[in-house]
């Protein structure tokens, strides 16, 4: 098959010669301009291989002996006109539409200029170079960027699909490069310690170039991770921009889509040498997690994952030794991280970005829409967009404004209100429910010697949600570093408490503690793995290498049944201490159940003050009266979602 380039030139040669290249014995002069150097080599070769028959494969009459000349030179253009008493047919090929003699361009049989791609030609071309369709709509995207862009994109051996990927990633970081690019980190909003740090650096860098500190004093690396639509990428943008350095932007994904591994490893060092030319600058690498960890054990990934990990930490490390360089990665899982790319120096440093609050939430967007927001109809405003992220509320100012140019006047808090994704109300029987849950999860918690940092439930939630439906969490504050078997024992019990909950006061479970990686069930599995299978917790001491990646984790159990026993029945009998300790709490999870409904959302502090004005106190169970109050790290307990 021909590349990309000479079937579309193939497919432009035929369509202007068209009414000659069936008819051998007419001799004709043909004018063509193509401003694009590729593309007019590649012309030229066409017109050869249609008129002249020069072609292995291809039904072309041929034997015209056509005399085809390529001019790039003006001052060749001089004999030309001599050259048009010759009795061959004649195609002469312009790279500069000032440059074609007007005699020529005036008498010419066919003259045409190459400018915009008809998109039913990248069609076909792509069909041709490929044996691929693409639709029309894709193919006017792909005509509607510089040839340079698309000819690169669409390699020969890659599949379409990929370089169509590669073609809108392109778009889309020119998109945000042009528009959310231009905000400076000082105007963002919602990003707490992570904007605290950037701010710093940026001050740093200052000093850096000033010659007042040395790169040693310079923080080279940041992991930012969070949920979709959070805002990593765009801190990264506003971060280069407050700094005044350049942005370097790579992936994973972007990487690998060149091709082996080979090509993988050769376009990130090419990543990190742009950005060491450019230094001062800022290398952007999203998709941290993708990578993987080299403690998977999959016979079939690990060879390819230890290399690829091994080249990007060699890469980490040339961007330390040489100043100047500053790496910001993104991820969505932080825990599928391999050890070694966390490590001091590399990304030592690790903030998650959490969800915009309610300040933050109005302050985003009146960066969009200053003077919308009465301020009687801010903590409306509040409720209404609980759990959105940024990306979101500025999709939202996007809907707000596109609603009232339909009606030929200025934006309105109504059609903020109007753009809002439809939300249904929590019935009262499953509030009920959903509070004894998450208070069940709570007064455990207690019972194990922790401190509650929050506990709210939610009496809305948006219909439109792309993954499950937030509507309760308990959020622990951080304890300290050593981990017993009585602290992970207790891990479990915490994430079995929901459950035990709800069968106490119910007299059955929901289907919402189980059934997805953060769920109650799931991470009181993991727990219970750990325990019996890695950490040497359990009824024997044989443990295997140690993978907290919860894939891993999870193999460990389908490789062996005498481990996945061992989880069951520790499970079991946490369940059976977790129902106790909440029998034993009745009365407090009740009161405190019916208070929260109330409140919708209590500190730590408001539920000791409220458990203390009703005189009670936690009970825990027999074994655990003492707990152990430094002997463990927190996990926040995942919000219970609706399957959609």
């Amino acid at each position: 098959m021909p590349t990309l380039i000479h079937a579309l030139a193939l497919s432009i040669v035929k369509r202007v010669l068209r009414p000659y290249i069936d008819r051998a014995d007419a001799k004709f002069l043909a004018t063509i301009v193509v401003g694009t150097e590729g593309l007019a080599d590649a012309i030229e070769v066409a017109c050869d291989v249609v008129l002249n028959g020069k072609a292995k494969a291809g039904n072309f009459p041929g034997g015209r002996d056509a005399i085809i000349e390529q001019f790039i030179d003006p001052k060749k253009t001089q004999g030309l006109l001599a050259k048009l008493q010759e009795p061959n047919s004649l195609v002469l090929i312009f790279r500069d539409i000032q440059h074609v003699p007007h005699p020529i361009r005036d008498f010419a049989d066919v003259y045409f200029v190459v400018d915009e791609l008809d998109s039913r030609l990248v069609q076909a071309a792509i069909f041709q170079a490929f044996a691929t369709e693409v639709s029309l709509d894709d193919a006017r995207f792909i005509a509607g960027h510089p040839f340079q862009d698309w000819s690169a994109a669409f390699r020969k051996g890659r599949p379409v699909e990929r370089s169509m990927r590669l073609l809108r990633e392109r778009e889309e970081q020119k998109r945000l490069s042009t528009t959310e690019g231009s905000s400076r980190l000082e105007e963002l909003h919602g990003y707490g310690e992570a904007k605290e740090w950037g701010l710093q650096l940026a001050r740093d860098l200052a000093l850096y170039r000033r010659g007042e500190i040395a790169w040693a004093d310079v923080e080279p690396g940041l992991l930012l991770s969070g949920s979709t639509g959070v805002g990593k990428t765009r801190f990264a943008q506003a971060l280069a921009i407050t700094c005044g350095v350049p942005l370097v932007h790579g992936s994973y994904a972007r990487w690998q889509s060149e091709g082996h591994q080979g090509d993988m490893l050769a376009a990130m060092r090419a990543a990190f040498a742009a950005a060491q030319a450019a230094a001062p600058a800022i290398l952007l690498v999203d998709e941290l997690d993708s990578f993987g960890s080299r403690s998977n054990q999959d016979s079939h990934a690990r060879s390819y994952t230890h290399q690829v990990v091994n080249g990007f930490l060699e890469c980490l490390d040339g961007a330390i030794a040489r100043p100047g360089v500053i790496v910001i990665g993104t991820t969505n899982y932080a825990e599928l991280i391999d050890s070694a790319i966390l490590r001091p120096g590399r990304f030592g440093r690790h903030i998650s970005i959490t969800l915009p609050d309610a300040e933050a939430r109005l302050a985003i967007l009146r960066q969009y829409l200053p003077t919308i927001i009465p301020s009687n109809q801010e903590t409306r405003f509040a409720e209404e967009t609980e759990q959105m992220s940024g990306a979101e509320i500025e999709q939202l100012a996007r809907q707000s404004r596109r609603r009232a140019r339909g009606s030929n006047r200025a934006v309105a808090f109504d059609d903020v209100l109007a753009s809002l994704p439809e939300t249904h109300v929590v019935p009262p029987d499953r509030m009920a429910i959903l509070s004894i849950h998450e208070v069940g999860h709570a007064v455990v918690a207690l019972a194990f010697g922790r401190t509650i940092e929050s506990i709210k439930i939610a009496d809305r939630y948006r219909v439109d949600a792309s993954r499950g439906v937030d509507l309760g969490s308990v959020r622990l504050e951080q304890a300290g570093l050593r981990r017993t078997a009585r602290s992970y024992h207790g891990e479990i019990c915490i994430a079995l408490a929901g459950m035990a909950a709800e069968i106490e006061f119910v007299g059955e479970h929901g289907e919402g503690a189980a059934g997805y990686p953060d769920s109650d069930m799931n991470k009181a599995t993991y727990f219970a793995t750990l325990a019996e299978g890695v950490l040497g917790f359990g009824d024997t001491l044989v443990v295997e290498r140690n993978p907290f990646d919860f894939d891993e984790v999870s193999r460990l159990r389908q490789r062996s049944p005498h481990l996945w026993a061992r989880v069951d029945r520790l499970l079991t009998s946490k369940m059976r201490e977790t129902q106790k300790i909440v029998a034993d709490n009745r009365s407090a999870i009740e009161a405190l159940a019916a208070e929260l409904i109330v409140r919708k959302s209590m500190t730590g502090v408001e539920v000791s003050e409220f458990l203390g004005s009703m005189d009670w106190t936690v009970l825990t169970a027999t074994e655990l009266a003492k707990p152990e109050r430094d002997d463990d790290s927190a996990w926040q307990l995942p919000a219970e979602r609706v399957s959609r």
